[in-house]
């Protein structure tokens, strides 16, 4: 917008043209005097253009900069709200997910990052979407299902997926889980993680029933994902699988396993570490034997 030589008028200082316009700063010259505005607030207080349409433009313009702003501040406060509701959340010690889900559906729902929690099947609320009221921002949704024609103790682990760190599943009313946008995971499908040997089981072997979902221990999920590490060692895969496990920890307060990670010389220090007593049991027998017998015999063996 050219306002440059444009005819403006102040509130106190009367008529004036605009005389220089330098980044924010517009220079108005007065009658008497010469006077410096910020732009573009000093038009919607104490200045006025007298091209009507290009007052009517500026206004907009800054009233769409204020909206802007205006919820900038919006968000940092909800975000500010959120770590405050993280920092308080209680950690309950059954707060992590399983769902059934059939094989073939795992990487289109970790990639849609929703799941969805079925209905109830009985009660005043039958056919109503279930309400996950235990999940919170520190839970993570284990996908299983089970090859087909299998039973319940061939289920496998398919994929993990934390849920977003400002869902909370007691307001969650639609029955629709939202997962976290970068802790998500699905395995390869020639990983074979067996579900319920996270679980103690006595007598009969236990049946999902027709549920989606299930609630399992957070102790659970943390040796889960430990295993989900190992599987995925050394693939393309293992950096998201730590990441994930990393996070978890983080925010369920859970002091994270220590973990070695691997480097290029580990294959030839852990040839040498196997060798070391045949080294030893050498270095002696030359020490015994002087005559070097004993030791020609050991060395032949070895």
């Amino acid at each position: 917008m050219q306002l440059l030589g444009q005819q403006v008028k102040h509130i106190s200082f009367g008529k004036g043209t605009i005389s220089n316009i330098c980044g924010s700063i517009v220079t108005v010259d007065f009658a008497h005097e010469e006077k410096r505005f910020i732009y573009p607030e000093a038009f919607s207080r104490y200045l006025t253009l007298n091209d009507a349409s290009k007052q009517k433009e500026i206004n907009a313009k800054y009233n769409k900069r204020l909206l802007a702003e205006e919820a900038e501040r919006k968000k940092e406060l909800d975000r500010q709200e959120q770590l405050r509701q993280l920092s308080i959340m209680k950690i309950e010690p059954d707060s992590q997910a399983a769902f059934n889900i059939i094989l073939k559906d795992a990487k289109h729902i970790i990639e849609s990052g929703c799941l969805s929690t079925g209905c109830y099947l009985s009660g005043a609320s039958k056919g109503k979407p279930r309400i996950p009221v235990r999940l919170k921002p520190n839970s993570a949704c284990l996908l299983t299902g089970l090859p087909v024609n299998g039973r319940e103790n061939d289920r496998r682990i398919l994929g993990v997926c934390m849920v977003k760190d400002d869902f909370w599943g007691k307001q969650c009313t639609d029955g629709i889980v939202k997962c976290h946008g970068s802790h998500k995971i699905c395995l390869p499908s020639n990983i074979n993680l067996p579900y319920w040997n996270y679980f103690e089981h006595q007598g009969a072997f236990p049946r999902w029933g027709k549920v989606v979902f299930k609630y399992f221990p957070n102790t659970a999920m943390h040796d889960i994902l430990l295993d989900i590490i190992k599987v995925l060692s050394n693939t393309k895969h293992e950096e998201a699988a730590i990441k994930i496990y990393e996070y978890f920890c983080r925010i369920n307060r859970i002091r994270p396993a220590q973990r070695r990670r691997k480097t290029k010389y580990d294959s030839d220090l852990g040839f040498f570490i196997r060798f070391i007593p045949i080294y030893i049991s050498i270095y002696f027998l030359r020490k015994i034997d002087r005559g070097g017998a004993v030791f020609s015999a050991v060395a032949a063996y070895s």
